[in-house]
């Protein structure tokens, strides 16, 4: 189900490691750029927004129970960025997030036809496959 979302451009804290130039706040009503979220994950989101951003950009998501949490954007299609989240968040920080948030409005009488409904897929199996490889390769340089 879509979110509502809003980017705010932000100032750089002396104790940030790198500068941050927005941050993510659920709900509408906001006053910064309007962002749709298709797909959040404990492991990051799948956005919507006409502000262009780079891969490799970094921004802060504001989530309820679990505060400010840095995210990576990792791909983008057109207006369509898939971000990854520095760390994942817990399953309660992602209930929180999505019960807060008003969902959007959509006129999409079959989903199953929708694109965003594909890459919302695209991105659950590319984060599926991406906890995997992490696995395996901790696994792999684990020294008993």
């Amino acid at each position: 189900m879509p979110l509502n979302a809003h980017f705010l451009e932000v100032s750089p804290a002396p104790d940030r490691r790198r500068y941050l130039r927005r941050a993510l706040k659920l709900g509408a009503g906001g006053s910064g750029e309007p962002v749709t979220v298709h797909d959040l994950s404990l492991t990051g989101a799948l956005i919507e927004t006409s502000e262009s951003m780079l891969v490799g950009a970094i921004f802060e998501v504001d989530l309820p129970q679990a505060g400010k949490v840095e995210a990576t954007v990792v791909w983008n299609s057109g207006e369509f960025y898939g971000c990854q989240f520095e760390l994942p968040i817990s399953p309660a920080a992602l209930s929180a997030a999505q019960l807060q948030s008003e969902p959007v409005k959509t006129d999409a009488p079959d989903s199953r036809m929708d694109p965003v409904s594909e890459l919302r897929e695209l991105n659950a199996e590319i984060e599926r496959l991406s906890l995997k490889m992490d696995s395996a390769l901790r696994r792999l340089t684990r020294k008993d």
